[in-house]
């Protein structure tokens, strides 16, 4: 599973393919010029006459004028004087809230956002407490709304407006300073938390988008199949096995009908080591769901990546082999008994390496031929035939290569080229099946053009645009 791949999908997904996200934007943006003064004004007219405190009069009334410096200091002494005064604090909020919308660069007003966030939970809890709760404390929802939706908007403007990114320095890094602070002022919106982790991604910094990720996880009611997909494969990426596995564990539950979690688990198993658990899942599987073509391919994929280990333990041992024979005229007759015992040793190792590769391979085989038995239009079952028999071929290249026998070398070759040729059956049907997938006709090129079959190779070079 190409890890990589997986994550640049889901980085696309969420910038230009999620009709959600896009739409929520397209809900939101409208609310960005100027939000807080009218609410202000609002309350103002309201509450203009019904506050006695003179320094809360003064905050208000700044804030009306656009002197958002004079509110916030009238604010502030007012908490000096009273430390539970909600409405202090509510417009020392409202101020360190309308200084940070101008500031630039997005990352100037981080602190001023995390002032703000915290300066409106208090005007909450102390307003909550009071006789009559002040109306600003029920606009406290809204403010905070249209200031995500202002920072939120504006880092996927930076990221989908070409227009805009041409002109700006670093708007990748813009774009993430944007989502930052939108999570600062709106901790519970899982949606900016799943951008940021994807800028964040692009940026190099996979432990911080993992981080994000698993925050916005947790905020999700009911994550979707893409977010655990996402999710795993950082955790692949950081070779953070056991994490994947948990995970891998609770996405089947959710998703019990998607062999890409149970490919992950399978995976998971693989890269600790165990390798016989993750068959024997893939087995139990299919004893519970026997007409599931796609649990035969996940174990034939399975098997062939064991496989993969042993014969490419068998081609390290007789490439060594063919070095140490080159050793052998320079040496005396007792180091060249003691270097052919060597030799014969490694010798045996890669000949039971190789008998375990292609056993194993074998059952790869048949576990993927089920699965096209079960699903016959299956394009990439028949890729992955394709590449087992190419590697195949390719090991018996190797051997041929690594020999001194010329009868021995020239029978290698026969059989390697009559592995090709299966090879070659099988990307033509997957070929067949998904005509527009390059990847299929370069391996057919690669497979033509060793055959010697010109015409064929042309014809496959231009259908994969390498001409």
């Amino acid at each position: 599973m190409n890890l990589n791949a997986v994550i640049a999908e889901w980085c696309s997904y969420v910038y230009f393919q999620n009709d959600c996200y896009r739409n929520l934007d397209k809900k939101l943006i409208h609310m960005k010029i100027k939000p807080l003064f009218i609410l202000i004004l609002t309350v103002g007219i309201l509450w203009g006459c019904e506050t006695p405190d003179p320094l809360i009069r003064d905050a208000r009334l700044a804030l009306q004028t656009f002197d958002y410096e004079a509110s916030l200091a009238a604010a502030e002494q007012a908490l000096e004087e009273d430390s539970t005064n909600a409405l202090a604090y509510y417009y020392k909020a409202t101020a360190l809230g309308s200084i940070a919308e101008d500031l630039q660069p997005p990352s100037d007003r981080l602190p001023y956002y995390e002032d703000m966030y915290e300066s409106y939970q208090n005007a909450k809890r102390f307003g909550s407490q009071m006789d009559r709760v002040p109306s600003e404390i029920d606009n406290i929802d809204d403010i905070i709304t249209s200031i995500w939706a202002t920072e939120h908007n504006s880092g996927a403007e930076m990221m989908t407006e070409d227009s805009l990114r041409q002109v700006t320095d670093n708007p990748d890094q813009v774009a993430r300073d944007h989502f930052v602070n939108a999570i600062t002022v709106q901790p519970d919106s899982s949606i900016s938390y799943v951008v940021l982790a994807s800028i964040q991604y692009q940026l190099g910094d996979v432990e911080e988008a993992t981080r994000t990720y698993e925050t916005a996880m947790s905020k999700m009611d009911e994550p979707v199949f893409e977010d655990y997909e996402f999710m795993i494969s950082l955790y692949f990426v950081q070779n953070r096995y056991d994490e994947a596995r948990d995970l891998s564990l609770e996405a089947m539950e959710r998703y019990p009908d998607e062999p890409t979690f149970v490919q992950f688990l399978a995976d998971s198993y693989l890269e600790t080591g165990e390798t016989e658990e993750a068959i024997n899942l893939i087995r139990t599987l299919i004893e519970d769901d026997p007409n599931n073509p796609q649990f035969y391919f996940v174990l034939g994929t399975q098997l062939y990546r064991s496989a993969e280990v042993h014969l490419n333990e068998a081609s390290n041992n007789y490439q060594r082999i063919y070095q140490m024979q080159d050793q052998m005229a320079q040496l005396s007759s007792s180091e060249q008994e003691d270097l052919q015992q060597q030799i014969d040793a490694i010798r045996a190792e890669a000949e039971e390496a190789e008998r375990e590769g292609n056993e194993l391979a074998e059952l790869a085989v048949e576990e993927i031929k089920s699965s096209i038995e079960l699903n016959p239009q299956d394009d990439n079952a028949y890729n992955v035939l394709g590449i087992i028999y190419q590697n195949k071929a390719a090991a018996l290249f190797d051997k041929r290569n690594n020999t001194r026998d010329n009868e021995l070398a020239r029978e290698y070759d026969e059989q390697a080229r009559e592995e090709l040729t299966q090879s070659m059956e099988y990307y033509e049907r997957a070929a067949e099946l998904d005509p527009n997938n390059t990847n299929y006709w370069q391996s057919l090129f690669q497979v033509y053009t060793t055959l010697g079959m010109d015409e064929e190779a042309e014809e496959a070079m231009n259908r994969a645009g390498l001409d």
